[in-house]
């Protein structure tokens, strides 16, 4: 049993089985949804989540990988906050640049399909998108955040302090979204890592996740907001 620094109470047994179990039905169904949909394996997202789950293990303190409650105010406060920023900066680019709405054109043309976006393939429109939000919300943005905004970002804090953190998490989740870039012309391509990789996802979200100490805030709004991209711009 450890206490929470956030929330001031103890975190033992419950917290740490929940995390198991989220994190056993993610990784499980990452087969069997990628047959269903004839998609693409996620192999990053295995890595993502396993990680987490291994330091859980060892530990068993899912404080350590940002698995944790927060008080109702401060988590209303700060996902508010987080999911205002996000869409103020995509505001800010997203209608002269298209990076987004070019990305989400070449992902659901490209075989095989990724499978966070190839339900937009295979159902009709309303329940794909519902389907979209559900299964990325749990399984490849929860273990995103789980990795880098959850033990990455609680990680670095106690070695470097929080805003170096918040950085370095930040680069690091912007390195593999340059494959990504790849696929986009050479401007949109650096826009898409600096500007909605690094800043919008990697500092705000890593901000909100400091603040908090859980993925949460970051969680809501990596859903969110893509789900409110895609219905807007695909």
């Amino acid at each position: 049993m450890v206490l929470d620094s956030v929330t001031g109470s103890t975190v033992s047994g419950p917290a740490v089985r929940a995390f198991e179990i989220w994190a056993a039905v993610a990784l499980v169904a990452l087969l069997p949804v990628t047959l269903a949909l004839d998609g693409s394996f996620p192999i990053f997202t295995v890595v993502w989540v396993l990680v987490p789950v291994i330091v859980v293990l060892r530990t068993k303190d899912a404080t350590r990988i940002g698995f944790r409650s927060v008080p109702t105010s401060l988590l209303l406060q700060t996902t508010a906050i987080n999911l205002g920023l996000f869409f103020a900066l995509m505001l800010a680019f997203e209608p002269w640049s298209h990076t987004y709405e070019r990305l989400l054109e070449f992902v659901v043309s490209t075989q095989p399909l990724d499978t966070t976006f190839a339900w937009l393939v295979r159902l009709p429109r309303p329940p794909a998108l519902a389907a979209m939000a559900v299964y990325s919300g749990l399984v490849t943005l929860f273990g995103e955040e789980l990795f880098f905004r959850g033990w990455l970002l609680q990680a670095l804090r106690s070695r470097t302090g929080t805003a170096s953190a918040i950085i370095l998490q930040a680069i690091l989740f912007a390195i593999p979204n340059t494959l990504v870039a790849f696929a986009l012309p050479l401007p949109e391509g650096i826009l898409y890592v600096v500007v909605y990789a690094w800043l919008t996802i990697g500092i705000v979200g890593g901000w909100a996740a400091a603040r908090t100490g859980s993925i949460w805030p970051s969680l809501v709004t990596a859903t969110v907001g893509n789900l409110v991209l895609v219905g807007l711009l695909l």
